[in-house]
């Protein structure tokens, strides 16, 4: 966890706390250091703020709190003098620290590690915006609310190396990119790459989440998509064994992925072990679970609008409800898990299978990085029949494999079609693209080249059903 200084004191002290306090997923823990007590509410509640009382001017009392490794110091106070003598403190404790001063009297400070944030310009600015006919800065446009962030990517971001037209965007749209001082416009085709900025819009709280998905560390599956997991379980038509292995696919997700909260749903109750099973789960859950019996609802009915308020990533379901409400789950657009012949925990490997090299990047990026957090090996087979260049599909995968830190294994098959051999296992986790033509009649399958179309085949195996754009 990094750590943030905050050196604050005056009539604003306290609202830019309180603005603080509001602030979702910061994950950062903070030092505030201040003078007067009537400028703090000390009884904010937040378990990332650690108050320090004093006169920070002090380069011995700074001395004291400098032990910690802070990513950055903040100034914020309204006397010009112990701004600057505060300042002067800190950069004599720590030569190379980021510091961040809000100035109200037109300092001059010749340090490329400090940031002078000159807030008359800003609120003559803000001021001049009422003005008819005066054009907005991207800073105040809209209703200012967040629904307009712009937002750079990190090296080793889950959106790093992907085509725009793969990136699921449900309430919110990337409009624009940022790349060595050039704007370009958005198409499907478009590469992301680390350190370019986009320009998003849409919902402010969802703009929210995406945020921290794109800032955050590799291994963030079902990120993207989401950032919770669902199943349904019909006690009266599904068998208890199906039943249990849907249970423990749930929790074995749920443990090993980064999904912030579960939610199991009920329908059909029957008196049975795994009744009393549930029952003990629910006893026995916390706060990032959600486990209820439905005795309303007998069917997969109304999924859409819960899905989407609870923010849902993934959907685990067995193969029968999968056949029979493959229409919906296509509809919901996020990845839909079928649970195969064993458990999950019998496991030994994720496979992709393609003869395609335009569908990889569906896949490629949810693969690996779910796979890290699994811990399972990652196999690539390609059926190449007619043996064409496959150099472009392999540096993809190798800057993945670098990107992910993960060993990536190609198979490429010539002279043998991989299901052949691998429709046989059950101990494979195959990752599919959920495109239409999987909705259609079997006849139209069966005689198509697309592996995507033959997951039948390979369905004593786990599946994961990856929505394409």
């Amino acid at each position: 966890m990094n750590h943030i200084l905050i050196i604050i004191d005056g009539i604003l002290a306290k609202h830019f706390l309180e603005r603080l306090c509001f602030e979702k997923g910061l994950n950062f823990f903070f030092t505030i250091v201040y003078q007067n007590d009537i400028n703090i509410d000390l009884y904010t509640n937040n378990e990332y703020l650690e108050f320090h009382k004093f006169d920070p001017t002090s380069t011995a009392r700074l001395e004291l709190i400098m032990t910690k490794d802070y990513k950055q110091a903040l100034i914020y106070m309204d006397n010009e003098f112990d701004t600057k003598k505060t300042y002067e403190s800190l950069r004599s404790l720590n030569s190379h620290l980021e510091i961040n001063i809000m100035d109200f009297w037109g300092l001059v400070i010749n340090d490329v590690q400090c940031k002078v944030v000159d807030a008359r310009s800003a609120l003559s600015r803000r001021f001049l915006d009422f003005l008819p006919d005066v054009a907005l800065t991207a800073q105040y446009i809209g209703f200012g609310l967040g629904e307009i962030m712009e937002v750079k990517i990190p090296v080793g971001s889950i959106f790093a190396y992907r085509h725009i037209g793969f990136i699921q965007q449900k309430r919110w749209r990337i409009v624009l990119v940022y790349r060595n001082s050039k704007i370009y416009f958005v198409k499907p085709s478009f590469i992301l790459y680390p350190n370019d900025s986009i320009l998003i819009v849409g919902d402010p709280v969802v703009l929210q989440s995406v945020f921290h998905n794109i800032r955050g560390n590799l291994g963030q599956f079902p990120a993207p998509f989401g950032n919770n997991i669902y199943c349904i379980i019909d006690m009266k038509n599904m068998s208890e064994l199906t039943q249990e292995r849907l249970i423990n696919t749930l929790i074995t997700f749920s443990q090993k992925t980064n999904s912030r909260k579960f939610f199991l749903r009920i329908i059909n109750p029957t008196l049975n072990n795994i009744y009393s099973k549930i029952k003990k789960l629910i006893d026995e859950s916390n706060k990032n679970e959600e486990i209820f019996f439905d005795y309303k609802n007998t069917d997969f009915k109304n999924l859409n609008s819960f899905l989407e308020n609870n923010d849902i990533g993934m959907f685990i379901t067995d193969c029968k409800y999968f056949e029979k409400e493959k229409k919906k789950f296509f509809e919901l657009k996020i990845p839909i898990l079928k649970i195969g012949d064993t458990d999950f925990n019998n496991l030994k490997e994720c496979v992709i299978l393609s003869s395609d090299e335009n569908e990889l990047e569906n896949q490629a990026n949810v693969i690996v990085d779910l796979s890290k957090l699994l811990n399972f090996n990652v196999s690539f087979y390609h059926y190449n029949p007619i043996q064409e260049n496959t150099n472009s599909m392999e540096e993809y995968f190798q800057s993945l494999s670098k990107l992910y830190d993960k060993n990536i294994l190609i198979i490429s098959k010539k002279d043998e079609n991989p299901i052949l051999s691998l429709q046989y296992r059950n101990d494979l986790l195959q990752f599919i693209s959920f495109e239409p033509e999987l909705l259609k009649n079997s006849l139209s399958r069966n005689l198509s080249t697309n592996f995507n179309k033959h997951y039948k085949k390979m369905s004593r195996n786990y599946q994961l059903f990856i929505p394409i754009s």
